[in-house]
């Protein structure tokens, strides 16, 4: 192929020319070292509230079963959320991951961890404090957390903070972005709708919503509800059947059941374990139900 020797495209002539109407402007080279940094802050907070399983494997070095980024996913983009898992599918793991998510990606977001007692609430908690030890970038992240106290928290550098409540009337006057109820079916359903969803008062309030252009992106809360299966005759049932119904309708509600089997396939149950359980003479299967090891 002929050609012709010393030859430029316009584009490099324009750049290493004297003309200054032609010549290209470089982008970077009018921003200072910090405009940069925080340019690049912007483009992979975005990347990253889009895909929050990706953040999980990227900045907190977690690796999720398949099941768990799809619920991830649901949890990040859905404003209501109730999961019925069976047992051994990890939904303390996972309901900490999420947390975790919300709070680095959303600064000065307020989360309250709710469940029948401070005790099982506060095992969220502890899977951070477990997963902080082994991710170097989460430990970055937190500024505080205490497990042992009466008063279970976490506490970010951003602003951000997981705090315990136990979910009865002594509860009142919390507030928060987002609420997570642990095991709610063994809450008292007056208590979620009179004291626990007050909480959402307000939404996070970031600063760039104070500019005209982006007041349009305001926020909602979220309300995440985790639990074991029970009975037809208990108000969860019920409650379920509202949030399908709502699911269905194209709203922003998310309700999903998993059984036992999918614990099993993932290799975070053994079969062993469950043969040997269900062939014991005094196996019950209703209590074998209200632990929600099958559906």
């Amino acid at each position: 192929m002929s050609g012709y020797s010393n030859f430029q495209v316009d584009r490099n002539k324009a750049t290493k020319g004297i003309n200054i109407f032609s010549k290209g402007k470089s982008h970077r080279k009018t921003q200072t070292k910090s405009e940069r940094l925080m340019e690049g802050v912007g483009i992979w907070t975005s990347f990253y509230r889009a895909n929050p399983h990706r953040f999980v494997r990227d900045y907190l070095g977690i690796n999720l079963k398949t099941f768990q980024i799809i619920l991830l996913f649901a949890m990040n983009f859905n404003h209501y959320f109730m999961y019925l898992a069976s047992r051994g599918q990890g939904k303390s793991f996972l309901s900490s991951i999420y947390c975790l998510v919300r709070a680095i990606l959303y600064p000065e977001t307020k989360i309250i961890v709710a469940s029948g007692t401070k005790g099982q609430a506060r095992e969220i908690v502890e899977k951070i404090d477990d997963l902080r030890k082994s991710s170097p970038n989460l430990q970055r992240e937190i500024l505080d957390i205490k497990t042992g106290s009466n008063d279970p928290k976490v506490e970010f550098h951003n602003g951000s903070w997981i705090k315990i409540v136990a979910a009865n009337d002594n509860a009142r006057s919390k507030r928060a972005n987002l609420i997570l109820v642990d095991e709610f079916r063994m809450v008292d359903f007056s208590v979620i709708t009179k004291v626990l969803r007050k909480f959402l008062a307000a939404p996070r309030s970031p600063k760039y919503l104070e500019k005209p252009e982006y007041s349009h992106l305001q926020e909602r809360n979220k309300e995440i509800y985790l639990s074991s299966c029970w009975l037809k005759s208990h108000w969860s049932y019920e409650r379920m059947n509202t949030y399908f119904k709502s699911m269905m309708e194209g709203k922003q509600y998310f309700v999903c059941h998993l059984p036992y089997q999918v614990a099993l396939k993932e290799g975070l149950l053994m079969k062993e374990q469950v043969i040997d359980e269900m062939s014991e003479k005094d196996f019950d299967p209703i209590a074998l139900i209200s632990s929600a090891l099958y559906q």
